[in-house]
């Protein structure tokens, strides 16, 4: 059985209360920081570092058919590029509600490619979770993505989960859509004791340019991880209670009929 390595909770705030300059995020952030410090601390052991650290920005990118055949499957491509880095990173990622369908899967990548597997929890408000299996592959900018046969090249266990696989049909950029992602680091709350493990918060922006002011999305997300899957009652209580409070208690940032990042990819595709 897949170890559960990590367990993410993320919720949509209202992106239009990050708009602006450079100044102006970074006092929304420590706003949204000094908020949330107080709602999650009488569920926490400690919290801690509310100092924002941005990541490089990276271009995001989802390929799939003109019929949806991956969305339709479960199934999410992903493309990150970061051009600081000169890296760019394919994500194959199967989700489902149910645990055993979601890791019942060979999602290693072929032979000559290096991949970070994940089999991770995806928590959404009040409490719905969904099982994510993927897998991570750094590429070279040669590797072409023109059909879905091209995606089983290099996730060779593709089509063997499948009843059907078109390997003809050719493979798009979703919706034409190119998103500048920014995530800012900030505040982090402890969980456990012995072993520490603390669930790092993160705020992760979308733009449609990549010197754009206005989000077009905005998710908050808090993440504690152990590769063995060693989750206490007491670890997994605190994470449930912080939660449950910040969906109540952070108001005015949220924006409850926010899509999700994947699901705005797949809005804007009119196809």
């Amino acid at each position: 059985m897949q170890a559960i390595a990590s367990r993410e909770y993320k919720l949509m705030l209202d992106a239009a209360r990050f708009a602006g300059d450079e100044d102006h995020l970074k006092k929304a952030a420590g706003a949204l920081w000094g908020e949330l410090a107080a709602i999650i601390i009488p569920h926490a052991i400690s919290v801690s570092g509310t100092e924002d650290v941005e990541r490089k920005r990276r271009e995001v990118r989802f390929f799939d058919t003109a019929d949806k055949w991956l969305r339709a499957s479960d199934y999410a491509f992903r493309e990150r590029v970061d051009r600081e880095a000169d890296e760019r990173e394919l994500t194959l990622k199967f989700r489902h509600p149910d645990r055993f369908i979601s890791q019942d899967r060979d999602m290693k990548p072929a032979d000559g490619f290096e991949s970070d597997l994940k089999f991770e929890e995806d928590i959404k408000p009040r409490f719905q979770s969904l099982y994510s299996f993927s897998s991570n592959t750094l590429v070279k900018d040669d590797v072409e993505l023109g059909t879905l046969e091209d995606a089983a090249k290099l996730y060779p266990g593709l089509p063997d989960s499948v009843d059907e696989f078109p390997e003809s049909e050719p493979l798009t950029v979703v919706g034409g859509l190119t998103a500048y992602e920014r995530v800012v680091k900030g505040t982090s709350f402890k969980i456990r004791n012995k072993p520490e493990v603390s669930a790092e918060c993160s705020l992760t922006l979308w733009y449609d340019s990549e010197q754009g002011e206005a989000p077009l999305l905005a998710e908050f997300s808090f993440k504690y991880a152990d590769p063995d899957e060693a989750y206490t009652g007491k670890m997994a209580r605190r994470a449930y209670g912080a939660f449950v409070a910040i969906v109540d208690g952070l108001g005015k940032w949220i924006d409850a009929k926010s899509p999700t990042k994947t699901a705005y990819v797949y809005s804007t595709d009119k196809r």
